[in-house]
Formats: structure tokens, sequence, C-alpha cells
């Protein structure tokens, strides 16, 4: 979604992602109103984080590649 970011920069974003999302699962894992278990939680968030650290360094465009042409003799 973000273009061709150097490695360090995606790297960053990822963990970015992953620890805000753990930090929200941890949040509803937390709170009493919620019936959430705090390890359900933080598994929750931990996943989220890492669908999300995915679709934000994931390039969706189709990069076409060009066609082989075999000549035949």
């Amino acid at each position: 979604m973000l273009g061709p970011l150097p490695a360090l920069h995606r790297l960053v974003l990822v963990l970015a992602a992953l620890v805000v999302c753990v930090g929200i699962g941890l949040w509803f894992g937390a709170v009493p109103e919620i019936p959430l278990n705090l390890r359900v939680g933080l598994a929750a968030g931990a996943a989220t984080g890492v669908a999300a650290g995915f679709v934000l360094v994931h390039d969706f465009h189709h990069q076409g590649r060009p066609a082989r042409v075999r000549r035949r003799h």
C-alpha cells in the first residue's frame, strides 16, 4: 500500500502495527465489561497486528512480467 519502502522502514512499520494491536488486545482483555480472557485478547491483538502489518507493506498491484517468447526455427 505504501509502495517500495526500505527494509528498515517496513520493519519499523510492521513492529509499530504489532505493538499497537497487541496493546489494544491487552486493553480489551483487561477491561472487565468485555468478557475476554487476557490471553485471548493478547492472541487476537497479535493476530490482528500481523495482518495489519502485512496489509500495510504488501504491494497489491500486480506487476506485469514480460511474456517469454519462444521462437521456433
